[in-house]
């Protein structure tokens, strides 16, 4: 078997997270070394679940309504009239979805005899889910309030299960930012400090706790926030992210955007060169985001060979762009079906 892994970002179209983990298993089994929950209580809509949840507790109201067709049309909140929004009055939900996974994903470890297999718990970054539901003012006065939240859960799901969990970090909006504003992406990265943000939140996190992280181009059905021009921006804000982790906490890896939504991944070598300046530390994974059900198994052969040659390595796993809780559920199985294929191209 070839060294390469399958990576499934979280969301998969199923009915019961036992249903989605053991789809997952079903076509990738030995190759993957975490295992998500499907997020099967929000996989079609990410964070809109999570926001709709601060409003039930009375965390946040609407400020302008607007609707889930794009990111561009979503619902801006604030802080509900009256409160001093902290993360003590917030519950996320991440707590209670690692709660309900934990039994099931250790029955399923035992089952397929995989002890090396791990949970993966993904979450938005506090920016990105500031971000999201509260828009650039949200991520000024209230970001911090979206880390505590969100490192409480961390901790207790640290207690739950030890190093039998990954939390991987979704940068959605820090990745989107990068990309719409190349080239100066780099100034853009500096000056908001979205590489600091993320190792920031890193070092909140118990010692000892495994994360990775997701750059991501969102995929609000199944379309994407942006794309790339070429992978530049992606290594910058990589790089950013290894050069200032914390010390006493793991980077298991980073994923990367190489499609866009319902835009396969290009073919043309020179969107990929940047590639070559990836920095990563040593046991961080790269998981080349992309699988994709528009080109041909042998199209996609091509492309993964031309993001190696970039690399100038073996990429450590391949995974499609985003999460697969966008799309059909015959597009989905067929999508870890191919996730496999790749990681097994010789």
């Amino acid at each position: 078997m070839g060294a390469r892994n399958v990576h499934f970002v979280g969301s998969f179209p199923a009915e019961s997270t036992g249903d989605a983990m053991r789809a997952m298993l079903d076509g990738a089994g030995p190759r993957l070394r975490t295992l998500p929950t499907g997020e099967t209580r929000r996989y079609e809509w990410y964070i809109q679940p999570i926001i709709d949840d601060l409003v039930a507790q009375g965390a946040l109201e609407v400020k302008r309504s607007g609707t889930w067709l794009s990111s561009h049309e979503r619902t801006i909140h604030r802080a509900a009239r009256g409160v001093e929004l902290t993360g003590g009055m917030m519950e996320l939900g991440y707590l209670a979805e690692a709660q309900e996974a934990m039994p099931i994903f250790r029955a399923l470890r035992a089952e397929r005899d995989l002890p090396g297999l791990s949970l993966q718990i993904g979450m938005p970054t506090a920016f990105t889910l500031a971000f999201i539901a509260m828009g650039r003012c949200g991520v000024r006065k209230h970001r911090k309030a979206f880390q505590d939240a969100s490192i409480r859960d961390i901790e207790t799901i640290r207690a739950l299960a030890g190093d039998d969990v990954v939390v991987q970090f979704e940068a959605t909006a820090e990745m989107v930012l990068m990309a719409t504003t190349q080239p100066l992406h780099r100034q853009v990265e500096a000056a908001a400090g979205l590489g600091r943000g993320i190792a920031e939140m890193a070092a909140a996190t118990p010692p000892g706790t495994r994360i990775g992280v997701h750059l991501c181009l969102g995929s609000m059905n199944n379309k994407a926030r942006t794309t790339l021009r070429d992978t530049r921006p992606l290594v910058a804000l990589a790089n950013s992210i290894a050069r200032q982790w914390p010390s006493g906490r793991t980077l298991e890896f980073i994923h990367g955007p190489l499609a866009a939504g319902d835009i396969p991944p290009s073919t043309d070598p020179a969107f990929y060169a940047p590639l070559a300046g990836l920095d990563l530390p040593a046991g961080a994974r790269f998981h080349a985001g992309l699988v994709h059900e528009s080109p041909t198994e042998a199209a996609q052969i091509e492309t993964l060979r031309i993001v190696e040659k970039a690399l100038g390595r073996p990429v450590d796993g391949v995974a499609s762009a985003c999460g697969l809780g966008r799309r059909p559920r015959p597009i989905a199985d067929a999508l870890v079906t191919r996730a496999g294929f790749l990681a097994a191209a010789g």
